[in-house]
């Protein structure tokens, strides 16, 4: 059965207040003078669609932390990495110096023995 809303004052109901207890024949008077009118089921709230956006940029965001961590574990790899080629490097230019300076002391030796002759 549906319910009706008083529209105004009505007896000991005040506007807004639920209809009860009165006979159809009565209540079919109120609604066509204007009196009383049909509760109107309550509007459900429209889908706007935040909830999926929000179910969206969560996933979003989790594949986003993923990526940074595959990118910082990546950097941490390069990082190490170029240290050990910089270690490399310096290794080499030591052996590069040790080696130049005994080639420049073996030219020296090698013009002293010419011109020794």
């Amino acid at each position: 059965m549906p319910k009706y809303i008083a529209k105004q004052s009505i007896g000991h109901f005040m506007p807004g207040n639920e209809i009860k207890g009165l006979e159809d024949k009565q209540l079919q008077a109120l609604l066509a003078s204007g009196a009383i009118e049909e509760e109107k089921a309550p509007e459900q709230p429209k889908a706007d669609g935040t909830a999926a956006q929000l179910a969206s940029l969560t996933a979003e965001v989790a594949e986003l932390k993923a990526n940074e961590a595959i990118l910082i574990e990546g950097k941490d790899k390069a990082d190490a990495e170029v240290a050990e080629l910089q270690k490399k490097v310096e290794g080499l230019e030591k052996s590069l110096a040790t080696t130049e300076a005994a080639l420049k002391k073996a030219t020296a030796e090698a013009k002293k023995a010419t011109a020794d002759k």
